[in-house]
């Protein structure tokens, strides 16, 4: 097998702009595309969208068609979501490959160090492992915090990568309403009655993660978290996942995604290499960094303003 043969890519989404979903680059699935035949040479792709766009020029190795289920309408889960689960979860239902990529068609690759990256930190705490091996996530929109305050279980959406079987814990999700926690989950975001409703990645984070240990807790609304809740969220992080920025993994963003400056109400790469250490790995050594000294600062000036 070559050297990228042992993975597949799923690219999951719309492969142009639909009437409520208006926000695609002209050519920007065909980037993505080419780009995995650039930087992954010899990996599976499957394209896995809906039917009745238009695919032309489009070049992949398999081609996975559904029908698009529209927004939600069940007062809970962000409106894109069935259609994320959707198309995710039937494109890695054709995986045959140990490792996979989940990519959203309007992203691309331009590298391919996230492979070598997932192999990296092996260490783990087993009372804390729910993985086969760690996950690498990108850390753009990978929110750790919001006005100044902690928040758990907001992870980005754009890039999953890691064995085929740990995505499939994660995306092979029947529907929100079909799972035995759905109504208490309602029950408590109905009754929080709160200022800063969950983001759309902490709904679809609780949705998985509860799915796989009942020590998930459930949240309704954006800080609704303890102290040992924020703890179990961060010896998950440090034994499950590797956080790392787009630009030092391999991951290209759409235009409307890219940022002069790191966000700092985002994990950076050492704020996880910390959490991998405290928990896993006491011997690590993590590097100085200008540029986590800004973020620190700033992040110290957002906690010190008033609520």
């Amino acid at each position: 097998m070559s050297k990228f043969g042992h993975i597949s890519v799923v690219v999951q989404g719309p492969v142009q702009n639909m009437p409520d979903r208006l926000h695609h680059e002209a050519g920007i699935t065909q980037r993505c595309l080419s780009s995995i035949r650039t930087f992954l040479p010899d990996a599976k792709i499957i394209l896995s969208t809906w039917h009745h766009q238009d695919l032309t020029g489009l070049e992949y190795d398999e081609l996975v068609l559904s029908d698009d289920p529209g927004q939600n309408n069940d007062g809970f889960c962000p409106k894109n979501y069935y259609r994320q689960i959707t198309s995710t979860k039937t494109g890695l239902a054709h995986v045959t490959t140990p490792y996979a990529v989940k990519l959203r068609s309007d992203n691309f690759l331009n590298g391919n160090e996230f492979v070598a990256l997932q192999q990296r930190y092996s260490a783990h705490n087993p009372v804390d492992k729910l993985f086969a091996e760690k996950v690498v996530i990108n850390a753009n929109l990978f929110r750790k915090n919001s006005h100044g305050r902690d928040v758990i279980m907001s992870p980005s959406d754009f890039f999953y990568y890691g064995q085929t079987e740990d995505l499939n814990k994660i995306w092979q999700q029947p529907n929100f309403l079909d799972q035995p926690f759905a109504q208490a989950l309602l029950t408590k975001t109905q009754q929080s009655q709160a200022k800063y409703a969950l983001e759309a990645e902490q709904t679809y984070c609780q949705i998985w993660l509860r799915s796989l240990t009942e020590r998930a807790p459930l949240m309704g609304h954006r800080f609704d978290h303890s102290r040992e809740d924020l703890e179990f969220w961060q010896r998950f992080l440090a034994s499950n996942i590797i956080i790392c920025e787009p630009e030092h993994m391999g991951l290209g963003l759409r235009k409307i995604s890219k940022r002069a400056l790191k966000r700092a109400n985002e994990f950076s790469h050492l704020d996880w290499l910390a959490l991998h250490k405290q928990y896993c790995d006491p011997t690590l050594n993590i590097p100085l960094s200008l540029e986590q000294f800004r973020l620190s600062a700033v992040r110290l000036i957002k906690a010190c303003r008033p609520k």
